[in-house]
């Protein structure tokens, strides 16, 4: 397997552009996944361009987009459920088809199915996720440049459960005419799982991930390194035993303490990355 990171490392803080490619490429990462909703609301031409010369700058290979979650697609709805498509064709039209010979293909586009349940109830989003994809895929349909994937919530949120996972993979399966399936995310997982059971009982429909550690924090957002050295109840080794027969690459996803430097960080990041690729590959590791 071969790891890629996530741009949101950079673009949840103040961070320009045209460094975060190179510093990437720079910390020996050659695929990332591109944080699409941090930069929707930046996606000037000025900034498209910046930002595609940066990154073919770099030599770095886009292997994954999150796309924007501005507005839900598990909403009741109809206008919210058409501006969500719009904001996916936007982040497509302007930025995605300037670096599509940047990307591998196909492209996975990750998206979040649900929001916090004291937003929308629960039952409403499930009966409203339904229409959220058949109007995902008629923007999608027959579109073979691309694979959607639909990502596990954290447990206040829709979407957070293996049979809501399913659920949806079953409805995106019938009404989006190209390959779909589900983005694990561990640590989204781990607040209320063992993440490995987690993934074993979705792992059919898997197509991606997005890996990080809460290290045993009660709530929150907690994407940290996967490390050894601090306890924590992932097993990584199951984790990339069950992800090595589900996909090729793997994604770390992180949010980097402000006390230390991206350079740093990445170096870090890459140390933990090529020991989960050596577990993959039944090398000793974490």
């Amino acid at each position: 397997m071969k790891p890629a990171i996530s741009t949101s490392l950079f673009w949840k803080g103040a961070f320009a552009i045209d460094g975060c490619f190179s510093d990437i490429a720079g910390a020996g990462f050659k695929f990332i996944e591109l944080d699409a909703h941090n930069i929707f609301s930046h996606l000037s031409p000025g900034f498209i361009e910046k930002a595609s010369a940066a990154l073919e700058s770099s030599g770095l290979i886009i292997a994954s987009v999150h796309m924007p979650y501005l507005y839900p697609i598990s909403s009741p709805s109809k206008s919210a459920r058409a501006s969500a498509v719009k904001s996916f064709a936007r982040t497509l039209d302007s930025f995605i088809a300037k670096v599509e010979r940047l990307c591998l293909k196909p492209l996975k586009l990750i998206f979040h199915p649900g929001v916090s349940v004291e937003k929308i109830p629960y039952a409403v989003q499930k009966n409203s996720i339904c229409c959220g994809i058949k109007e995902i895929g008629t923007l999608f349909a027959n579109d073979g440049r691309f694979e959607l994937a639909f990502e596990n919530m954290l447990s206040s949120h829709f979407a957070a459960t293996a049979e809501d996972l399913k659920y949806i993979a079953e409805q995106a399966e019938a009404d989006i005419l190209i390959k779909t399936g589900i983005c694990f995310d561990s640590c989204h997982a781990a607040y209320d799982n063992l993440p490995h059971e987690f993934l074993s009982a979705i792992s059919s429909r898997v197509i991606c991930s997005h890996l990080s550690d809460n290290y045993n924090q009660p709530d929150g957002e907690f994407h940290a390194i996967p490390m050894s050295v601090i306890h924590s109840k992932i097993d990584w080794k199951k984790i990339m035993g069950i992800l090595k027969d589900r996909t090729e690459i793997f994604t770390l996803e992180l949010s980097k303490p402000h006390t230390i430097s991206h350079a740093a960080y990445l170096k870090m990041a890459k140390i933990s990355a090529d020991e989960m690729a050596g577990l993959a590959s039944g090398r000793a590791g974490l």
